[in-house]
């Protein structure tokens, strides 16, 4: 095994910050889709398609997913690299989800599915659905 034939290694220097906010961004979308109600979830993004407003709460999420909610809205406002995360991760989202919007079955499957999960918690936490 040569130099060549390993991964490059991460700089240490280049952004540590950021390295810590997608770290942390990962770690608590493993846990996520846990700590969504699938029910209130489908209930919640059928309200907000027929145009009704304030669908989202708190009662979307079981109660480990409530304080797992207001651990990431309060990190949101606080660390600015912890907030770039989720900013970007709910731009690709929201961007995918356009390129299906005209498929109502298939946008909706989006968002009912794991990584949906993460978006709406993100998304909620980042006052997108205010």
């Amino acid at each position: 095994s040569t130099k060549e034939d390993e991964p490059p290694k991460r700089s240490t220097r280049a952004a540590p910050s950021v390295d810590q906010g997608l770290d942390s961004l990962d770690e608590i979308s493993t846990n996520i889709v846990r700590l969504l109600d699938d029910e209130a979830l489908a209930e919640a993004w059928t309200s907000y398609s027929e145009g009704e407003r304030n669908v989202f709460s708190r009662r979307l999420y079981t109660l480990q997913g409530q304080q797992t909610f207001d651990d990431v809205r309060r990190r949101y406002r606080r660390e600015t690299e912890f907030r770039e995360a989720i900013d970007r991760y709910v731009s690709e989202f929201e961007r995918l989800l356009g390129d299906v919007s005209n498929d109502g079955p298939r946008a909706r499957t989006y968002l009912l599915s794991d990584t949906g999960k993460v978006y709406t918690l993100l998304a909620h936490a980042a006052g997108r659905f205010e």
